[in-house]
């Protein structure tokens, strides 16, 4: 049966005339085809299909309802103040066009959120037309690459969250004779740092297009300031870039079999025989079988990784442990005890929302 996905609709005169149900069905239709290209070794294919994603009707409609009606962001403006929280807006947003030709992002505005550590983190806030932008470009991009991401990448990727990464940590220390000696890894200023250069040469479609939002500057106190590395957090396809920038760090011990399928770490040959490698966005955690593995030739691999990056492990977050003393990992407390393996809450994470009720 041929689909043929249609890149001009009827005009609409109001936002609740959309069929949402088959925007959805048309964009999951599409998207399927592109796995399955990218699955298939087919390149030419895949930029056809992307390039086909970004001309549809359906795709832009999606977009813009992701970013102002799904997104918990949605009522923050970006540099020109403008928020899409009216059916108005959202139409006159569709009707201005979401349109890769002649397109140049705005800076994007500058904001603070606190840190559990008492510091401040930096979030960027782009315009909403940027934010419908970037999620349109992230529906094309996010099929390709989930048909060749590393198996245990769990931070911002369709269908996984932080009880995967978790559940495939304690699979991994809790088998008979598994590696018990852990590196508790974290990277400093992942979104901050990553290398332009380096991540572009990754992404062989919308390069220009993400040149231009890389770049596109910081609009703080009244005055704009380039951005000459990292991706802005608080952009929508700003976790997909990240994760594409430390892809393939699993594969430096072994994660995949010749054909791509993932392996365990005691069915791996070699040095890297009971290595395994948990990822969720910059957070990473390395289980071997001794901490002279872990000093004298992990830590190496990995500086030497995410160096290629513009990146480097935070020194004051990054540390050795062995099971039974326990570890922090995804707001939960992983320890051996004499019998079992325990993956527990963390105990200030608990108490937390407590304090601050009784405060």
């Amino acid at each position: 049966m041929l689909v043929i996905e249609p890149t001009k609709g009827r005009e609409l005169t109001h936002w609740s005339q959309i069929n949402w149900t088959g925007v959805e069905a048309n964009v999951r239709r599409l998207q399927s085809r592109t796995y399955r290209a990218a699955a298939n070794g087919e390149p030419a294919k895949v930029k056809n299909l992307q390039k086909l994603m970004g001309r549809s009707v359906s795709a832009p409609r999606l977009a813009i309802r992701q970013v102002t009606q799904d997104n918990s962001g949605k009522h923050t403006p970006g540099v020109d103040g403008v928020v899409g929280d009216t059916p108005q807006t959202r139409m006159a947003l569709l009707n201005d066009g979401l349109s890769l030709k002649g397109y140049r992002p705005k800076p994007v505005k500058r904001r603070y959120i606190p840190k559990h550590s008492g510091g401040r983190r930096p979030l960027g806030i782009p315009t909403q037309k940027d934010r419908g932008m970037q999620a349109l470009v992230k529906l094309a991009l996010d099929p390709a690459w989930e048909s060749r991401v590393e198996a245990n990448s769990y931070g911002f990727r369709p269908g996984r969250c932080t009880m995967d990464a978790l559940t495939a940590l304690h699979t991994c220390m809790n088998r008979k004779g598994a590696s018990q000696w852990v590196l508790d890894a974290d990277i400093k200023g992942c979104f901050d740092n990553i290398d332009h250069s380096a991540l572009l040469a990754r992404l062989p479609m919308f390069t220009t297009t993400l040149r231009r939002w890389l770049k596109a500057g910081v609009g703080e106190l009244g005055h704009d300031t380039p951005t000459e590395a990292g991706t802005p957090q608080g952009g929508v396809v700003s976790p997909l870039l990240a994760n594409i920038a430390l892809d393939g760090m699993e594969r430096l011990f072994d994660g995949e079999d010749t054909r791509g399928n993932p392996q365990r770490p005691s069915g791996k040959t070699g040095q890297n025989k009971g290595r395994s490698l948990i990822r969720y966005a910059d957070d990473l955690v390395v289980v071997a079988p001794s901490r002279e593995v872990l000093e004298q030739q992990v830590l190496p691999t990995l500086a030497a990784f995410l160096r290629g990056r513009g990146l480097q492990l935070s020194a004051a977050k990054t540390r050795i442990v062995h099971s039974p003393a326990g570890f922090h990992f995804m707001g939960c407390e992983i320890k051996r005890y004499k019998r079992a393996l325990l993956t527990q809450p963390q105990k200030a994470k608990v108490y937390g929302p407590y304090h601050t009720l009784k405060t």
